[in-house]
């Protein structure tokens, strides 16, 4: 069939248009991502044409015909075009994700006239049979009329069809479906007729952005410490910290706005905010300074902002402010190791720990330096503050009561002069000063008997243990030979105990023995040293070992013979220098032993230095073998 329309005139316009479009389509940065924009798939595109009103013209490739025109044999021809969008990907089951933001857009291709002219976009129901003009779904609302005055095809008309596009992502079947047309009063006039392009940019098409509503905050700690156990805080400008949650993947970083209030007074509630805090990993802020005063009662609460829309508030967490810390000293005695006197060892010293006047006082921190254990917490998988309840670890000890006194059993580290460090903490923690509490305590060490004087490298000995005479029902010893690791021996019922040790360092052994009681006492140490004798033995048929006396023997020019033996095992060969005049190495036999001839050219006092090697290539100490020739 041959239509008669207006030719086509120049595009500089759609592509100013097109301009424009980027424009709209552009998002602006902020603290939040902006929700993305999408193209809304096209499923169904139709026209009609009242010359032929049971035909249908289901998916054209070519322009669409709009309002009316009169073909070469003068029929006129009226048509309006309808179209269905899915927008089942722009609503997720989800109730919180909503479309925010849907533009349609179509283009002219030519038109009779290019005066001021306009389009209606309807919304209809959804098609359930072939569109023809006599079947046609039925008008629902008129969405917008698109008014232009373009001297020439206008390449990109748009609507704002987000309200619309919005309550069809959340019906059922999650479709919207659109007519254009002219206004009744143009609709039949072929001098108002135009063509609307079917191009891939210029075409009928509709894009939007959904948002997904951020969850509600989760993982709520003041200080580290659960909203579940409402803590004291020490600090005037505390941290809150909260995870935030977004299922959409451009919310990467949200802002979380803060609110806290005094407890009972809602009304004086301020709000602050933290940007960009990751989706899905704890994050903290500082209260700002001068919202609370020491000793007032907070709540606080947060929720989510993606810069699109927020979550629901958390819930409430509270907190006290106590920044005052205790001003007095706390006070320490002792029934059985009383201050600077000497006691002896043997039995764990008790304290009596008062909180010298401070009625808040929650706990005491102790130390036998002066480095009190550090208040910490650790950070745990996605930032959620791992809090350790200091009272469950060494260094401090819980008060029964409020501001009550604690009784304390500890075994002194050492003897000689003990210095014990306390102070007291109130319920945020705070510190009071210090008292240092002095004592002394007798030595406690163990009895050790067996040490050789010298030892052989890989040859064990037995060292015998008895109890300290000042210490009683020891049950075991702790050995550490150099730096291994320590070895625990057994006591027999009457406390003594045997170890069996063997050399395995060349350069001598460090041992350190301590014993341990029933009733927990630790002694002080016992550190003992052996030698270990790793050079050869030496020895001469003709020129005997000068160990202090005189003893000529031989003569210039006669020939001794001079034998080594080892005291390590593998012995390979020995390297020896008589005065000092160069190294000789020579092979050791089957049984470890070597041999050597040497005639000396001079009388007096002579020197044989010589050390041994073993199979893996260790070379140890050197023996100095001096003699006298006549």
């Amino acid at each position: 069939m041959q239509r008669r329309l207006t030719p086509r005139r120049s595009l500089s316009f759609a592509v100013a248009s097109a301009l424009g479009l980027a424009g709209v389509l552009a998002t602006a940065p902020s603290a939040s991502a902006a929700p993305a924009f999408a193209p809304v798939p096209l499923v169904a595109l139709a026209y009609t044409d009242a010359h032929t009103p049971t035909t249908g013209y289901p998916q054209p490739t070519g322009d669409l015909p709009l309002g009316s025109s009169v073909d070469a044999q003068g029929a006129t021809h009226t048509s309006r075009v309808y179209a269905t969008f899915d927008l089942a990907g722009f609503a997720a089951k989800d109730p919180a994700k909503r479309v925010v933001t849907a533009n349609f857009f179509f283009g002219e291709s030519q038109a009779a006239s290019y005066t001021r002219r306009s389009v209606e976009v309807w919304q209809t129901a959804a098609p359930d049979a072939p569109v023809t003009w006599r079947r046609t779904p039925a008008e629902q609302q008129l969405l917008g009329t698109v008014t232009t005055t373009a001297p020439g095809p206008a390449g990109y008309l748009h609507l704002d069809l987000t309200a619309a596009a919005a309550k069809a992502a959340a019906s059922n079947k999650q479709t919207l479906s659109v007519e254009l047309r002219l206004p009744a009063a143009e609709e039949s006039d072929p001098t108002r007729g135009r063509s609307l392009s079917s191009g891939s940019w210029t075409g009928l098409r509709m894009s939007a952005a959904a948002n997904t509503r951020p969850g509600t905050p989760t993982d709520l700690y003041t200080d580290a410490r659960p909203c579940d156990t409402p803590p004291y805080v020490s600090s005037l400008t505390p941290s809150l910290t909260a995870m935030l949650h977004d299922a959409d993947a451009n919310d990467r970083t949200l802002t979380g706005r803060f609110a806290v209030w005094p407890v009972g007074h809602p009304e004086q509630r301020t709000e602050f905010s933290r940007e960009s805090m990751p989706d899905g990993y704890a994050t903290s802020v500082n209260v700002p300074a001068g919202l609370l005063t020491d000793g007032g009662s907070y709540g606080w609460q947060v929720r989510g902002d993606d810069g699109t829309d927020q979550s629901g508030w958390s819930r409430s967490c509270t907190f006290r402010v106590d920044a005052t810390r205790p001003t007095a000293a706390p006070g320490v005695t002792s029934s059985n190791y009383p201050a600077d006197r000497w006691t002896p060892g043997g039995t764990p010293a008790e304290f009596t720990l008062t909180p010298g006047g401070v009625t808040d006082v929650a706990g005491y921190q102790y130390s036998w330096t002066q480095d009190f254990p550090v208040l910490g917490w650790s950070q745990g998988p996605n930032g959620i503050p791992q809090w350790t309840d200091p009272y469950t670890s060494p260094g401090f000890v819980r008060a029964s009561r409020l501001g009550g006194p604690v009784q304390l059993s500890l075994i002194p580290p050492s003897s000689g002069p003990q210095r014990l460090f306390v102070r007291s903490l109130d319920r945020a923690f705070n510190s009071s000063p210090a008292t240092t509490y002095q004592f002394f305590v007798g030595d406690t060490s163990p009895v050790v008997t067996g040490l050789p004087a010298s030892a052989r490298l890989g040859e064990p000995f037995t060292l015998h243990l008895a109890p300290n005479a000042s210490v009683t029902s020891v049950d075991s010893y702790t050995v550490q030979v150099n730096y291994d690791a320590p070895q625990t021996v057994a006591a027999a019922a009457d406390g003594t105990a045997s170890v069996t040790l063997t050399p395995t360092y060349q350069w001598g052994t460090t041992i350190t023995v301590r014993s341990h009681s029933t009733n927990g006492w630790v002694s002080s140490t016992n550190q003992l040293f052996v030698n270990v004798d790793t050079t050869p033995t030496v020895s001469s048929d003709v020129y005997p070992e000068d160990t202090g006396t005189l003893v000529n023997a031989g003569g210039v020019g006669v020939t001794g013979v001079f034998t080594f033996a080892p005291k390590v095992k593998n012995a390979v060969s020995y390297t020896y220098s008589f005065d000092w005049n160069g190294e000789t190495t020579v092979a050791a036999g089957p049984d470890g032993t070597a041999q050597v001839s040497w005639a000396p050219d001079a009388s007096g006092q002579h020197t044989l230095s010589v050390y041994e090697t073993d199979a893996s290539g260790q070379t140890y100490d050197s023996y100095y073998y001096s003699f006298d020739v006549n």
